[in-house]
């Protein structure tokens, strides 16, 4: 009887870690999904800084210009 005790325990302990195998991979499927996020966002926000240098950039030579002029 000892050998079927442990073979079921085996079996019990195998399914067990099949169900935590499932539970990991839907959090890394859900991990996944949001460094996609992370990854446009961060993709936004650097062309959102490249902008702001462009206007910042252009507003500094706009008014070294205009000292030229003067």
């Amino acid at each position: 009887m000892s050998a079927i005790s442990d073979a079921l325990a085996a079996i019990r302990q195998l399914i067990l870690m099949q169900q935590r195998m499932d539970q990991l991979d839907g959090r890394i499927t859900q991990l996944v999904a949001d460094v996609d996020g992370l990854t446009d966002a961060l993709s936004n926000m650097r062309d959102r800084v490249s902008r702001l240098e462009g206007i910042i950039e252009g507003a500094a030579l706009a008014a070294r210009q205009r000292r030229i002029e003067e």
